[in-house]
């Protein structure tokens, strides 16, 4: 967790300094938590200053994950700070910060394996088997349907 949380702190910092001497500002350095679970590689909360980032997928490559997450959720800080709210989340702001501020390829998904955890339920469509989540099955037995995107139809339960 040490290394993770050091590497993540010095790339954080750094991106964060080059975007100030970029834009001659003096945005401070967002607030680091290490607790992003699920899909997400990381996430930025804009409003709190703050940017997660998950652990599982920074050990499948520390160094990609380095390399392209951090700098991707700081540069929404970042935009969010010094242009404000009416920019999109991936939009020229974010891409321009990524690519000719950061020099990283303005990518808006990760190629990290997702590490799931809790029970699965396997759930049917008419072209193939799925797995749901705990929180999906629960919705579907509340009334939620869920589709496949492939062939429409509506998953059942196996």
């Amino acid at each position: 967790m040490e290394d993770f949380a050091s590497a993540i702190k010095e790339k954080v910092n750094a991106c964060t300094l080059m975007a100030n001497r970029y834009f001659k500002s003096s945005i401070k350095p967002p607030k680091i938590a290490l607790n992003q679970r699920g899909s997400a590689a990381g996430t930025a909360y804009l409003q709190r200053h703050e940017v997660r980032f998950n652990q599982a997928m920074y050990e499948q490559d520390p160094q990609g994950f380095i390399r392209t997450v951090v700098p991707h959720e700081v540069a929404h800080i970042f935009v969010y700070q010094h242009y404000g709210k009416g920019v999109k989340p991936h939009g020229k702001e974010w891409k321009f910060v990524m690519e000719y501020v950061f020099g990283v390829k303005a990518e808006r998904t990760h190629n990290f394996d997702v590490v799931r955890s809790g029970k699965e339920f396997l759930y049917l469509c008419d072209c193939s088997e799925h797995s749901l989540t705990i929180r999906r099955h629960n919705k579907v037995l509340k009334g939620m349907k869920y589709q496949c995107r492939n062939c429409l139809s509506v998953l059942k339960q196996k």
